[in-house]
């Protein structure tokens, strides 16, 4: 009885922990266009703190397991300029915080609803067909060159379109542990 109800404790601290850190990840970004090292940091020691105290080694190994996968996933479109190392290293904490799978289920959610917001977004500006073309030309400037240099993008490029992506990224979090603890997983 008293390690369930230590269990569901640390795992009812890490679900708050987790809540707290999306709301001031999307305040920061919204506010400032960057997501610090000095919030994402403390996050990541501590999803990987908590885990550990709640499941020992593996614990240990789910929460850096998480954080791996999470930033191993986001390395590519960082690299090529399609998303800001402040959302990376959000979702790495995120990592850390849930393990591999809530947050991959999170990170899967969160990229479903950035790329609705920027088609929506991108419609409504009237410029959607403008970056589809433009899309599919920078594909195929890459696979003629092969090479990946046409793919990579900049925020600070003439006509670039640059959504805070912690948004939709926190929103798709929540929504995975909102539905892991309805499914009681």
């Amino acid at each position: 009885m008293y390690r369930e109800a230590t269990l569901t404790l640390t795992s009812s601290l890490i679900a708050a922990t987790v809540v707290v850190f999306v709301a001031v990840c999307v305040v920061t970004d919204l506010r400032t266009r960057r997501i610090p090292n000095a919030i994402s940091g403390p996050a990541m020691l501590i999803g990987i703190a908590l885990n550990t105290a709640h499941m020992g080694t593996a614990g240990l190994l789910d929460s850096l397991s998480g954080l791996g996968v999470t930033i191993g996933v986001l390395l590519w479109p960082f690299a090529m300029g399609g998303i800001g190392g402040g959302d990376v290293k959000m979702m790495g904490a995120i990592g850390a915080l849930l393990g591999p799978r809530l947050s991959l289920m999170g990170l899967a959610a969160g990229v479903i609803l950035g790329g609705a917001a920027m088609i929506w977004h991108l419609a409504r500006q009237g410029r959607l067909r403008e970056k589809v073309m433009a899309t599919a030309t920078m594909f195929q400037a890459a696979a003629l060159t092969r090479s990946l240099g046409p793919l990579r993008v900049s925020a600070a490029d003439q006509g670039a379109v640059a959504l805070p992506y912690s948004v939709p990224l926190g929103l798709g979090t929540l929504a995975a542990l909102i539905g892991a603890a309805r499914l009681g997983l």
